[in-house]
């Protein structure tokens, strides 16, 4: 705080503020301060595309104005979504990504997902079209496993410049496009602006060393006699990285001591999150075994020297043990970064001039450039593909090859470098024919990521590095020290790009004829839109370069990148050609329809065409009833169309081997391994057919006392056929079910026939027959397919209260919104059902789970409630607010565990509360406008509640940061 007041003083002494506050004074420009913008339901354009359209009020939006963002005192376009209550999970957060390597979209990245419905299912535009995708895209869970998922990037949307944002929270697939199914997300920038403002920010953290820096500028002139003005917002953005190291919470992996004593979980080692893979190596003789080094299956331990288990010395560093003593586990957080260190730079201009024919064009110019730098645990390889530890090598003491197991490469962290530009062109006219308002414009917007991760290690150079017989050979028994691992470091490259190109015409008279209740308004339109992507993986995973194992796998099953799947290169186009109409028509004095239809044809997939329909019924002046019913049809991204085979290793539970487990003598799995790396193959397909949904939505405005108005709307929307897969751990559970119907006869054919297994080991045949099933071995491989699952049903509340109060002592205002889901459902069909149905009869255990089906409302960050509150004051010269903001409970499924009375126990995650408060001073000072504001986040210093995940806390749904102070200086001329 000393440091924050410090800064203060020397922000306002600034020469560089001062020099720019006497040049404008000498100029004798002024700029007044900001004010607030209009009514909530006055100023929002999104959800309708003709002019003046009185539809607009009966339209359920939320809207952020440029002064509310200023109040929450965020950075970026992915923190202003997580304070927006509509709006879901974030699953592009780089907590929740440290552990999916390279295929995670990585860097200065978040994503929309409103309503939880999933990423990919918000429109986003910015002045009302759309913004393309990101160059990254990830995989999110859909059923029972995860598929590719697409997203715009919130933070290549600058929140300098931004007049608002609208957030349509209803259907809007034929007025803006098919796939807005969960609704539009509007970004609307100041493209009119007149005058010059420069703001900087410094924020410190309580809790850690971090430190960030904002300036912003805005300028903007109107010359040419009014006819042109000139306008551009710059932002530039960069904070430091923070370590989990810098925080106890975080600085170890093994969460268990955090788990309270009394609680179902104290000492579950599901919460033991570090890594059984360390610099000390389980060795497997590849055949025979060594009396008193290894056991009777050749397998043996390397520990510290010094160690308690040590049996026997090996070198200088380390001992040796005959296996069974328990691996050296290692600290997963060692090195890992919770947050990134980032530069970002926003730039967007806007020239808006009137042509002498009457005409107006209007140019956007969009440019976005980030840079981060993360460091991630070191790199171990998958069970799948095997190192051999050579009998030639030099540090080999006992002459024999050895398969070297659980090691990790720890000498040194992964560090991923991210790179991201975004370009955005648009070039438009407009103008009026007759009655007619009429628009055009082209748009050009590009994305692009380039994504190094160094320290990765290359399978070919540390096979060569284990098969070295002179003293340059790689050493696994050196604990880390002088192992020769440079020789095997690689830099591993992901460049990806995405594109959109659009052209469209659209034409609206707001009164094409009249009936008794007044002129019926129109809107014809046509656009035309290319999109594309490219994914370029680095030789190394896209089979150029190919590893041949110890088993004799190769590509495009095992990469040449240790703990990386193959993934092959992918790209894919398609254009969309779109007709659409919309008609606001006055039934009533008091009741507007609101008509559209929207027809659109796709060049890789079938055609479609959707409907709209919306009222608003204001039956007194104190009373808005409004209510709509939409149709959307999202077609398969082009990732899950075009991608060729994909083989992805995950660490997944084999749940026939935790069955033998629990009720064949062995419940501690000290003998039987039933969670381990298996491998899933899936490839895209061009068979799928596309999602079709129905959107509803009923409320009310009530405005009963000048200056309150209080909404209440009821939504419902209802997905078909949801892409997705069945899953890995569904497959596996399938298997178990066939396997407890057949008993233990007949098991030469018993079993999920998509589950490929090794053959069966003799010491752990008896543990499955002790439970009555047919013995199984090792899990290789699960074949899945994207498919069209079954029906996916969400349906909830949105309530808001508006008031604003003007007394002698100042003008009070409060704004609330809260975001209800009661329903969040997928129902089960095909071999899902079967796995539903078998868990109700009891055929297999209750807590045993079915990913991804039935009943998903408070599931896994599915909350079922988030509430924003904001109160404020304003006063002369002075400023005040005080904003809430709560995400409800929910509960972590993979904790489940079975109750003494067969029942199930769930780990619920309570609900988290932050409050954030800021007091501000305006002043005039040298001709400028001057605004110095304090702002504290998270007041109390709450911390995210405890889950099973990397850090202790459920990222895509939490932060775990702390408290944080901001200082501001704006000053506007």
């Amino acid at each position: 705080m000393k440091r924050s007041m410090m800064l203060l003083s020397g922000m306002l002494l600034s020469p560089l503020a001062l020099a720019i506050q006497e040049q404008a004074a000498a100029a004798g420009t002024t700029q007044a301060p900001d004010t607030n913008g209009k009514a909530l339901e006055q100023v929002t354009v999104v959800g309708t595309q003709i002019k003046g359209a009185q539809i607009t009020e009966a339209l359920a939006v939320s809207v952020v104005d440029a002064e509310d963002i200023a109040s929450m005192g965020v950075d970026s376009g992915e923190e202003l979504l997580a304070l927006i209550p509509e709006n879901g999970q974030n699953f592009f957060n780089e907590a929740a990504s440290i552990s999916g390597g390279v295929n995670s979209a990585r860097g200065d990245i978040g994503a929309f997902n409103l309503r939880n419905m999933g990423t990919g299912n918000t429109l986003v535009l910015l002045n009302g079209r759309r913004v393309v995708n990101a160059a990254a895209y990830q995989t999110e869970e859909v059923g029972g496993s995860f598929v590719p998922v697409v997203t715009a990037n919130s933070n290549v949307l600058p929140t300098t410049g931004l007049e608002r944002v609208e957030v349509l929270r209803d259907g809007a697939s034929a007025i803006y496009g098919a796939d807005a199914v969960a609704g539009v997300v509007n970004n609307v920038l100041k493209d009119d602006f007149d005058g010059f403002s420069i703001s900087v920010k410094h924020t410190e953290y309580d809790n850690f060393e971090r430190d960030t820096q904002n300036l912003a500028i805005e300028w903007g002139e109107t010359f040419n006699g009014g006819r042109t003005n000139v306008s551009a917002f710059f932002n530039h953005y960069q904070r430091d990285r923070i370590a989990a190291s810098e925080d106890p919470r975080w600085a170890d992996s093994d969460m268990r001591d955090r788990v309270p004593e009394g609680s179902p979980w104290y000492g579950d080692t599901d919460f033991r999150n570090d890594s059984a893979n360390s610099l000390y190596p389980q060795l497997d003789m590849v055949s025979g075994s060594i009396s008193g080094v290894t056991d009777s299956r050749g397998e043996m331990e390397v520990y510290p020297l010094g160690d308690e288990r040590c049996q026997y010395v090996i070198n200088e560093y380390v001992c040796g043990a005959i296996d069974g003593q328990g691996t050296e586990r290692y600290n997963l957080n060692e090195f890992r970064d919770v947050s990134s260190e980032l530069e970002r730079s926003n730039l967007f201009v806007f020239v808006n001039h009137e042509l002498a024919n009457g005409m107006e064009s209007f140019s956007e110019v969009g440019l976005y450039s980030s840079s981060t730098t993360m460091r991630r645990h070191p790199t171990a390889s998958f069970s799948t593909s095997e190192l051999i530890f050579s009998a030639d090598n030099p540090y080999n003491p006992y002459g024999v090859d050895f398969t070297l197991d659980n090691y990790r490469f720890a000498e040194v962290p992964r560090i991923v470098d991210n790179d991201g530009k975004n370009f955005r062109l648009l070039q438009g006219l407009r103008g009026t024919y007759g009655d007619w308002d009429w628009e055009t414009a082209l748009l050009w917007n590009k994305d692009e990521k380039s994504d190094v991760t160094r320290n990765r290690v290359s399978n070919t150079l540390m096979q060569e590095a284990l098969n070295d017989t002179t003293l340059d050979a790689y050493n696994p028994l050196s604990g880390g020290v002088d192992s020769n691992i440079e020789r095997a470091l690689i830099d591993v490259r992901r460049d990806s790009e995405s594109e959109l190109k659009s052209f469209d015409v659209k034409f609206s008279n707001s009164a094409l004829f009249n009936l008794p209740a007044g002129p019926v308004a129109a809107l014809a339109g046509f656009e035309y839109r290319e999109e594309s992507f490219i994914d370029d993986r680095d030789d190394r995973l896209d089979g150029t370069i190919q590893f041949t194992d110890a088993d004799g796998d190769t590509y495009p099953f095992v990469s040449d990148v240790v703990n990386s799947s193959p993934t092959p290169d992918n790209s894919g186009e398609r254009t969309v050609a779109s007709l659409f109409g919309e008609l606001q028509v006055p039934v009533f004095d008091n009741f507007d329809l609101q008509l559209a239809l929207r027809h659109e044809n796709f060049s890789d997939f079938d055609s479609a065409t959707v409907g709209k329909a919306a009222f608003g019924y204001r039956p007194s002046e104190m009373l808005l009833v409004r209510g709509s019913w939409s149709q959307a049809f999202r077609a398969p991204n082009l990732v899950t169309i075009n991608e060729e085979i994909i083989a992805r290793n995950s660490t997944t539970t084999d749940w026939a081997c935790v069955y033998a487990a629990e009720n064949g003598g062995d419940p501690g799995q000290d003998v039987l391994d039933c969670t381990y790396s298996i491998q899933r193959i899936a490839e895209g397909s061009d068979e799928l057919e596309a999602e079709k949904s129905i959107n509803t939505s009923a409320g009310l405005v009530f405005t009963p006392l000048d200056g309150l108005t209080i909404t209440a709307d009821y939504w419902t929307i209802e997905k078909e056929d949801t892409i997705g897969l069945f899953g890995e751990e569904n497959h596996t559970l399938l298997d178990l079910y066939y396997r407890l119907q057949n008993g233990t006869a007949n098991c030469d054919a018993v079993g999920n026939s998509a589950v490929n297994r090794g053959e069966i080991d003799p010491d752990e045949a008896g543990y499955y027959e002790a439970a009555g099933i047919c013995a199984a071995g090792t899990i290789d491989s699960v074949n899945d397919k994207y498919a069209n699952l079954d029906t996916r049903t969400l349906a909830g509340w949105d309530l808001g209260v508006y008031y604003d109060l003007y007394t002698d002592f100042g003008e009070f205002s409060v704004k609330y919104n809260g975001s209800f889901t009661k329903v969040l459902q997928q129902d089960a069909g095909g071999d899902a059902a079967v796995l539903v149905e078998a868990q109700q009869n009891g055929d297999i255990p209750a807590n045993f789970p079915v990913a991804g089906f039935a009943n998903l409302i408070g599931k896994d960050g599915n909350q079922k409630e988030r509430h924003s509150l904001q109160l404020s004051w304003r006063y002369d010269q002075f400023g005040a607010s005080l904003r809430g903001f709560n995400v409800g409970e929910f509960y972590q499924d993979s904790l489940t565990l079975e109750g003494e009375d067969g029942g199930i126990i769930r780990y619920n995650i309570p609900s988290m509360t932050t409050y954030d408060a800021t007091v501000d001073y305006r002043f005039d000072y040298a001709g400028a406008s001057n605004r110095v504001r304090l702002g504290v986040k998270n007041l109390t210093d709450e911390r995210a509640p405890l889950a099973d995940s990397y850090f202790g806390y459920f990222s895509d749904a939490h932060n775990d940061y702390g408290r944080y102070y901001y200082l501001s200086l704006k000053s506007s001329f």
